[in-house]
């Protein structure tokens, strides 16, 4: 279909060009390929899935995938979290936007302290600003400091998330945690 449209908006733009040197006829071959072009354009977008935001998916047990609702437990700042995708919604504190870092294992002296089983993957994330005119915020869970980096992994219904203060990599040297935060999966 779009082959079609392209080729016939190729041949329209070969006529004006002819119809430019008859100054006299611009106008008529605009007018005719906008007659021409809208309808198209038009029945394009007719046709043309809509897209509409859809709501995290819901948390299974068993499933190790990091998408869904989850409840703070007590005392967890921030309060509950929706994951979706790469950006990570809390109730009481800015959302983070993340992009991958690399994954460690449990093992790893990075995450060592999250206490998973010692071959167990574990995603570290970099946060980065939610859009190009708005960047990182403080986070109560960084003690209100500018989180940088996260370590997140879900094990069944429980998530596990692990945030450092904006700089070196978790995995480098002079890396500052800020905290390890435990959330249960919503019951909805």
């Amino acid at each position: 279909m779009l082959k079609k449209l392209a080729a016939f908006l190729g041949f329209l733009c070969l006529v004006l060009l002819v119809m430019a040197f008859d100054e006299g006829q611009v106008k008529r071959g605009v007018d005719v390929v906008r007659t021409k072009i809208e309808p198209a354009v038009e029945r394009l977008r007719e046709r043309a899935p809509v897209l509409r935001p859809s709501a995290p998916a819901a948390t299974t047990p068993g499933s190790r995938a990091v998408v869904g609702a989850f409840a703070a437990r007590d005392g967890t700042p921030g309060g509950d979290v929706s994951v979706d995708g790469a950006v990570l919604v809390f109730e009481g504190a800015p959302a983070l936007r993340t992009r991958p870092h690399r994954i460690a294992l449990g093992r790893d002296a990075a995450v060592r302290g999250m206490a998973l089983p010692a071959d167990r993957q574990i995603e570290l994330r970099e946060i980065v600003p939610l859009d190009a005119g708005t960047p990182v915020a403080g986070s109560p869970l960084c003690g209100g400091g500018k989180p940088g980096w996260l370590a997140i992994v879900r094990d069944g219904g429980t998530l596990h998330l692990q945030v450092w203060a904006a700089g070196p990599a978790p995995d480098a040297p002079g890396a500052v945690l800020c905290g390890r935060h435990v959330y249960e999966g919503a019951r909805r």
